[in-house]
């Protein structure tokens, strides 16, 4: 009987899972396993202990230029963003908070850091809707939540009057199969936030959909790829949408409304939040929610989806030279560029896909760098001792791969630990 239950969770599991395009069904399996309370494997290599501080900020340009080349592809710096229309929205459920959308539009940047222009192709200009939701009697400037969610803008802030993408994947709120599928496995939340309890804590969220702009099919992000910054290695979505995040930044960071801004991600997105960070000094927080393989966990010595697996699953997400072969890099150095900011890394017990282990030890590898400015860093010993308090503070929770009730509270504990 044991079996048959667990024979049927696997079936709905792979349902689901197939059915957004997550997962294969013959992998699936590995969902069933839970994460070690204490890590297991290897330390992060090479190692940065060592560095001196002025030796890790001469050394912080050569890694940055090595993930570029052989994990994202390259970005754009030195871009503007200016905003094209905002309209306030009025009639909403929302008593406590102002809700407005605002076009914004980038442009490319006057000078690469090289001096370089783009080989081939048009110059960026993108332009994008943002969801504003702040609350109505802040008496000053207030921290701002960034987040690039799976859902269109009008499913994530439920309110008239919000526009509809022109490439929308499937509707995330309705009836239906699939919703439900959506909304069982991956929890309500991946979907709309607590709305009202972030507007309450004194926080305010700009949404966007990045699929909008840059597409999540290999097909329908062929013509990133081809006006990407530089031809010579073209970023992969995860780099354009971390690009996203920084050209959102910019605009939030020039208006007297806002003040600290933290870059908020569940699974891809957690990747590109990551990414946004470590490429933009100016973002001031991360919470990365299950990022797996590519965001905070170790491309080396890994459980679930290996680097080979998730290059031939979505192989427009990264650059085309991304392996695990590289023994000069590991993905302790993206969160390394990140020091002294803090990042909360969000996981779950089953979410083994995704190897809370290796974003663990992933942590562990960075932390020399948090020391080198005076920061305690990742204090915590093992995966279940949660410190918001810390840098780099690492949550785990029973359940999948998703957003649930449980998560909130705990990213909201740690944005109240670190930002002001």
């Amino acid at each position: 009987m044991k079996f048959l239950k667990h024979k049927k969770s696997l079936f709905l599991l792979c349902l689901g899972l197939l059915a957004f395009g997550l997962l294969s069904c013959s992998t699936a399996g590995v969902l069933l396993k839970t994460a070690p309370s204490t890590p297991k494997g290897a330390a992060a290599t090479p190692s940065l202990q060592g560095f001196s501080l002025s030796e890790w900020e001469l050394a912080r340009g050569t890694i940055k230029a090595s993930l570029e080349k052989d994990v994202y592809g390259r970005l754009p710096t030195d871009f503007t963003t200016e905003m094209l229309r905002l309209k306030t929205l009025k009639d909403h459920s929302y008593p406590n908070a102002i809700i407005e959308e605002r076009l914004l539009k980038t442009m490319q940047p006057v000078q690469y850091r090289d001096g370089a222009v783009p080989a081939v192709g048009d110059p960026i200009e993108v332009e994008y809707n943002a969801v504003i939701v702040r609350p109505a009697k802040a008496e000053g400037p207030v921290p701002i939540i960034m987040m690039e969610s799976f859902c269109p803008n009008h499913d994530v802030v439920p309110i008239a009057g919000i526009s509809r993408p022109n490439n929308q994947h499937f509707s995330c709120h309705g009836e239906g199969l699939m919703l439900r599928a959506f909304s069982y496995f991956f929890g309500r939340y991946i979907v709309t936030p607590p709305i009202d309890d972030i507007i309450a804590r004194g926080y305010a969220l700009a949404v966007i959909y990045p699929s909008d702009t840059y597409s999540d099919n290999s097909e329908g992000f062929s013509p990133a790829r081809r006006y990407a910054p530089y031809q010579s290695n073209p970023w992969g979505a995860i780099g354009a949408w971390a690009f996203m995040y920084s050209s959102l930044n910019n605009h939030l960071k020039a208006d007297t409304d806002f003040s600290q801004t933290i870059a908020y991600g569940h699974s891809r997105y957690g990747k590109s939040a990551l990414l946004a960070a470590a490429f933009d000094p100016s973002i001031d927080a991360v919470i990365s929610h299950q990022s797996g393989t590519g965001g905070a966990s170790l491309s080396r010595d890994k459980k679930g989806e290996t680097v080979k697996e998730i290059t031939v699953s979505y192989p427009h997400w990264f650059s085309p030279n991304y392996t695990a072969d590289n023994e000069n890099l590991d993905q302790h150095h993206l969160l390394a560029l990140i020091a002294p900011r803090p990042i909360l890394l969000g996981n779950a017990v089953r979410d083994v896909w995704s190897d809370p282990e290796g974003a663990f030890r992933a942590a562990q590898g960075a932390n020399p760098i948090y020391k080198l400015y005076g920061k305690a860093g990742l204090r915590a010993n093992k995966l279940t001792d949660f410190r918001p308090v810390d840098e780099l503070s690492f949550w785990i929770r029973p359940g999948t791969h998703g957003i649930v009730k449980e998560d909130w509270p705990a990213f909201l504990q740690f944005l109240d630990s670190h930002i002001n």
